[in-house]
């Protein structure tokens, strides 16, 4: 797709999503809310998984080469998003709209595809069928980083669908490489 046709699809796309992102971040005003879900968006940054990586690794000697693979696809998914952002150029709800309020500083200025969501769909569907206690304790995890990064003003809904999709393509793929 052309840079401006794709400029043009986001900011149609942006105008039809602006709704859902002002009344979800709006819930980012309850001093409550706003706590967990700033909490919440931190654990999905890459310092918490790389720790979850190492605790894996001394912990659970029967994980395989699990914290490799989780490694090995971060980097990917890393590599993969910083293409897709350099090259989508879609500015963050915050940024377009004034009604939307960053709750949370962004970690850099494009909005498409959101990371967080990508890192922890990945890493949690990795994780799933070789330590299931373990996911079942990062789904309800994952679906609440998905959830900060809208309600903190800093995606839009399709930001975090299409991460989601991403990241469980790089899982799907990933999975296969675990080995006990």
């Amino acid at each position: 797709m052309h840079v401006s046709a794709l400029a043009s699809f986001f900011n149609r796309l942006d105008r039809v999503e602006r709704p859902l992102c002002t009344l979800a971040n709006m819930l980012a005003n309850v001093p409550a809310i706003h706590r967990l879900f700033v909490f919440v968006s931190k654990l999905g940054d890459g310092p918490a998984w790389v720790s979850l990586f190492v605790l894996i690794g001394l912990t659970t000697p029967d994980a395989g080469n699990l914290p490799a693979v989780l490694i090995g696809a971060s980097l990917f998914n890393l590599a993969l998003y910083k293409v897709i952002k350099g090259q989508t150029l879609r500015n963050r709800p915050c940024t377009t709209w004034e009604a939307i309020n960053p709750a949370t500083p962004p970690l850099d200025h494009y909005s498409f595809p959101s990371g967080h969501t990508l890192h922890a769909v990945t890493i949690t569907l990795i994780i799933f069928p070789v330590l299931p206690l373990l996911g079942l304790i990062l789904a309800p995890l994952t679906l609440l980083i998905m959830l900060s990064r809208v309600i903190l003003g800093l995606h839009y809904p399709s930001d975090v669908l299409i991460a989601t999709a991403i990241g469980w393509c790089v899982a799907t793929v990933a999975g296969h490489l675990v080995f006990f």
